[in-house]
Parts: C-alpha cells; structure tokens; sequence
C-alpha cells in the first residue's frame, strides 16, 4: 500500500511539473513573441534545466522518504544547493556572465525558477504533513 501511495505521488507531482512546464513556457514564449525582447539565452534550456531539476528532485525525495524519512527534508536543501549550483556551472558558463541582464532578462530567469520551486516545495511539505 505505501508503495501504491508514493507511485501515485510521484506520478502526479512529475505530471503537474510537466503541465507547468508547457504552460508557462509556451506563455513566456508568446509574450517574448509579442514584444521585441531578445533573450540573450534560450528561453527553452532555462525551462527544461529547471523543469529536469525538479523532477529528478521530486522523485528522488519520493524515494528516499520511503527508506528514510527523517532525512527528506535535508536532502531536499542539498538539492537545491546542488541545482543552484548546476545552474551557475551550466548556464554562467556558456557566457551569461558576461552580458549584464536587465530586469525583463532577470525576470526570465527568476520565473521558471521559483515557478519550479514552489511546485517542489509543496510536493515536499504535503510530503512531511502527511508523514506525522
């Protein structure tokens, strides 16, 4: 049964993140569309890097909260470390650092990634409710 219960979470927080995903997105890409704003990055790879990230997260604490559930909520901090700090080596790296972004290119960044966020933040606290 509690197996039963952590597919099911699973495939519905993976299946909101991919819902969000295509809406925000494809959103953010007709607005884009509609003005004459040119991302100095690909609006898509910031998507799909944070929309990965959080699966693979969301998955994983999954997982883990089974084996061990005092740990979840640790390393569901080590993953946001660790996905802030993929970013930075990713994207930084390919030159982002050396254009200075304005406040629509910030905002660009900044949606996908608290949008992502705050989905994985409450998969992890209903998560950590339901536990006691």
């Amino acid at each position: 049964m509690k197996q039963n219960n952590t597919t099911k979470r699973i495939l519905f927080y993976n299946g909101l993140l991919v819902v969000a995903f295509l809406l925000l997105y494809f959103t953010h890409q007709f607005l884009v569309d509609s003005t004459a704003w040119k991302a100095p990055f690909s609006l898509f790879s910031i998507y799909l890097f944070f929309g990965i990230c959080s699966l693979v997260l969301i998955t994983g604490i999954e997982l883990l909260f089974d084996f061990n559930p005092t740990s979840a909520a640790y390393a569901f901090l080590v993953g946001i470390f660790l996905k802030m700090g993929l970013f930075m080596l990713i994207f930084f790296a390919k030159g982002l650092a050396e254009h200075p972004l304005n406040f629509t290119e910030k905002i660009g960044i900044l949606l996908p990634l608290f949008s992502f966020l705050s989905i994985e933040a409450a998969a992890i606290i209903s998560r950590l409710k339901k536990s006691n």
